[in-house]
């Protein structure tokens, strides 16, 4: 690309080793209003299962089920959320229920079902 940082899904996921996640991630931090979709990593998957908003394991699905759900103009700041509150407090295997603010207030699906 002549040393230009591709734009797009489709031209970031050409380069070697840059797939869905990493050009969902290129493309909502440095070209905003071409968001093609949110990036799903590991923290992101697990708290959209643990909140009842996908019942998928597979990443494609995971995203197809929140770009449903949450507004376009969100999807950007929703995954860094997801990836701050997958690492800080619903950590996997324990998460700390105790700590976050969602269970707290009880409308956590998962409250009480988690290994403290």
């Amino acid at each position: 690309y002549d040393g230009e940082v591709p734009d797009t899904i489709e031209e970031l996921t050409t380069i070697p080793g840059a797939a869905r996640k990493t050009a969902n991630v290129v493309i909502s931090n440095c070209f905003p209003d071409n968001a093609a979709g949110i990036a799903v990593d590991t923290h992101v998957q697990r708290i959209a299962r643990r909140m009842g908003l996908t019942r998928s394991w597979e990443p494609p699905k995971v995203e197809a089920d929140l770009v449903r759900l949450i507004d376009r103009s969100e999807w950007n700041h929703v995954t860094h959320m997801m990836i701050d509150h997958g690492r800080a407090v619903c950590r996997a295997p324990r998460p700390r229920c105790d700590e976050c603010p969602i269970a707290i207030a009880r409308d956590c699906p998962s409250f009480g079902r988690l290994a403290r």
